[in-house]
């Protein structure tokens, strides 16, 4: 069985209109600090935790709107249910599954050969009292209609005591104490009553030498050997180094009770050749190793055949990073896939951590924002599986998990922008981190998926494209695929589509004003490239929408047109360039170089310069043969000061940046001001 959604109304930062949080296997909860993340967690922990404070609302749960008086506020009401599904139906024979039999009742079927699914719902109402916490009621109830279908009393039914231990809930909160949890987890505090006792002398040889034979007699018992081998096997999964590599169970007391509760875990070989206990590993390790008995309670809870054991366990940890090095973070990441494999077991995590992240399927990720002091639950949105841009968006979400961290992202053609851009923001006081600014190479591919997705998810953006003129799908069809792909995302406006038409002869008039349709739009490839003022028109009007152009070219050649010398003096001989520009060899030398740039052999630059022809030269050297895009930009670029790039980068970089600088909302001196 699964949860696979969760409501949510009026509960902490989840306001008045519910929200909706589809739930998988494993679910990652991303998004800034106070977002939500917690709230989401503790909601389940209402519905689903072990002990009876884990189930028990409070004021705090209530969600009070912003600006509201609370004094007020004479009641709140809270919702907050979970729509249960069987997956194991699709698996098994149903005379085989055994989470039905329990829910058998409740089961809601909205239609014949349509799959069953349970609702829980947690009702909860706090009114105004005597005391500054009021009065709280709350109920746990079975919703027995389907969704959409008007509700009466009839229709909800009270969950019954017995039926709470079904489903539970294992919560390793942000802020933890690893040795204590430990502690709960693995034995008791029982110690500390018997720390002031005035023991005799020789007490503990005897108790050794007479607890020995006991302790030999349960470690020959076979079940205990096989749930030492499956801690052992599940510890070795996060833990290799040769150090503490094996554990085992210590017994303690005098009978089976006592023995029980005072049970130890004790880790070999170490430094000095004793053992030790879980509270002298660091906190790393405590960390892994509690989630280590989790994933060992789950094995053994599979392989029971107990009646009363959960059906399903919920595994809920708040950025497992804490504590943890870096470079396990990706075996946290998989053993946790693993325990969520379980047929008992379904795993939610919260992360701002853009290495875990980045293991994580998009799929599998929800991403929390406020809005009017409310949090907001999105998934991540990607092309259909059929469409070849399912995989490219996919895979470049996971390249650069950053972006769902970011308050704004560039999106740009590819390696070039990673290094001209930040050395361009960074001129203007602009520090990447200190605004979360993530820069994000595309190539220039399915751009529409990716402005789908960040406005799904409310991160400002600006994307850089190369204009790439008299190249092969650049040009006019580059302004054609820009403007298709804004009407993909319902951002190609009539405003947008009007300019003023001027004819020929007629130059300095007002021209007439022309709305372009779609259709119109469809043939802009057609357009001739020496149409620039044209050009221009449509650059400067798609700026306005955050989508600017590396023109005339590229990034690289509007980089090295702007810092020529700097340029050319990373390369010691430079090209062998026939000294005779009149001569065979040099116009043979200078038609190869543009037919390289413009990767078309019939191709002319007839709408580039002279000057900018001759720089074909240095842009086939530099940037296409055999010297690679970022080397090249990083040697220019280390010996230019902040101020000649400020007075000196193409302009089009330097608007860009004054955009961001909007985006972020920096005012002030610097650059374009």
């Amino acid at each position: 069985m699964l949860i696979s959604k969760l409501h949510i109304s009026n509960f902490r930062s989840f306001g008045y209109e519910s929200q909706m949080l589809e739930t998988e296997n494993l679910t990652a909860l991303i998004g800034a600090n106070s977002s939500g993340k917690t709230s989401l967690i503790m909601a389940l922990l209402r519905l689903f935790g072990q002990k009876n404070t884990d189930r028990t609302l409070i004021k705090t749960d209530f969600h009070i709107p912003e600006g509201a008086d609370v004094s007020k506020i004479k009641e709140i009401d809270l919702m907050i249910e979970a729509k249960i599904i069987f997956p194991e139906l699709n698996l098994q024979s149903p005379v085989d599954v055994k989470t039905i039999p329990e829910y058998i009742k409740h089961l809601i079927i909205e239609k014949t050969g349509e799959e069953p699914y349970l609702r829980i719902r947690l009702k909860g109402k706090w009114v105004q009292g005597s005391t500054p916490e009021g009065n709280i009621e709350q109920e746990l109830v079975y919703v027995k209609i389907p969704y959409g279908h008007e509700e009466k009393e009839e229709d909800l039914t009270k969950v019954p005591i017995h039926h709470q231990k079904l489903i539970q809930m294992m919560y390793i909160p942000a802020m933890r104490d690893p040795a204590k949890q430990l502690k709960n987890a693995s034995g008791t505090l029982l110690w500390r009553i018997f720390d002031g006792i005035d023991w005799p002398e020789n007490l503990n040889e005897d108790i050794k030498s007479l607890t020995s034979p006991i302790e030999t007699l349960f470690k020959e018992i076979p079940s205990i050997k096989g749930i030492q081998g499956i801690l052992n096997t599940q510890w070795s999964k996060y833990h290799n180094d040769g150090r503490y590599s094996n554990s085992q169970f210590k017994f303690n007391g005098n009978s089976l009770d006592e023995f029980l509760k005072n049970v130890e875990i004790l880790f070999n070989p170490t430094i000095d050749g004793n053992s030790v206990k879980v509270d002298s590993l660091g906190d790393g390790l405590k960390s892994l190793f509690y989630i280590t008995l989790v994933s060992t309670l789950l094995e053994i809870e599979n392989k029971q055949e107990k009646d009363d054991k959960p059906l399903l366990n919920i595994f809920a940890i708040e950025e497992p990073e804490n504590h943890i090095s870096q470079h396990l973070l990706g075996r946290i990441v998989r053993n946790l896939k693993e325990i969520s494999d379980k047929d008992n077991a379904q795993v939610i995590l919260s992360s701002h951590n853009s290495s875990i992240v980045g293991k994580i399927e998009p799929e599998c990720i929800r991403h929390l924002q406020i809005k009017n002091s409310e949090s907001i639950v999105n998934n991540i949105s990607l092309p259909e599986k059929s469409d070849d841009a399912h995989t490219y968006i996919k895979e470049a979400v996971k390249a650069y998990p950053d972006l769902y961290f970011s308050k704004l992202v560039i999106l740009g053609e590819g390696d070039s922008e990673e290094i001209v851009l930040p050395k361009l923001l960074l001129a203007d006081n602009i520090y990447l981190d200190d605004f979360n600014i993530s820069i994000v190479p595309l190539g220039g591919r399915y751009v529409n998926h990716m402005w789908k997705l960040l406005n799904d998810l409310s991160i400002p953006h600006i994307t850089l494209l190369d204009l790439d003129r008299e190249r092969g799908g650049g040009d006019w069809g580059r302004i054609k695929y820009v403007l298709k792909q804004l009407d993909e995302n319902n951002r190609c406006s009539e405003e947008l589509r009007t300019v003023k038409l001027i004819k020929k002869g007629t130059e300095g008039t007002e021209g007439t004003r022309h709305i372009y349709s779609m259709k119109e739009i469809e043939d802009f490839h057609k357009r001739e490239s020496e149409n620039i003022g044209s050009h221009n028109t449509w650059i400067n009007k798609l700026e306005k929408e955050d989508v600017f152009f590396s023109y005339p070219l590229d990034l690289d050649f509007s980089m090295l047109m702007s810092f020529e010398k700097e340029y050319k003096n990373t390369m010691i001989n430079g090209p062998q360039i026939p000294k005779d520009i009149k001569s065979p060899e040099y116009e043979e030398k200078l038609k190869n170089s543009i037919q390289a740039t413009l990767k078309n052999k019939k191709a002319t630059a007839a709408t580039y310069s002279d000057e900018q022809q001759k720089l074909m030269i240095w842009y086939n050297s530099l940037f296409l043969v055999g010297r690679g895009k970022p080397s090249t930009h990083i040697a220019a670029l280390k010996d230019i000061e902040d101020i000649e790039i400020i007075k000196g980068a193409p302009k089009e970089l330097l608007r860009l940046v004054q955009r961001v600088k909007e985006k972020v909302g920096l005012v002030g001196d610097g650059i374009n001001e």
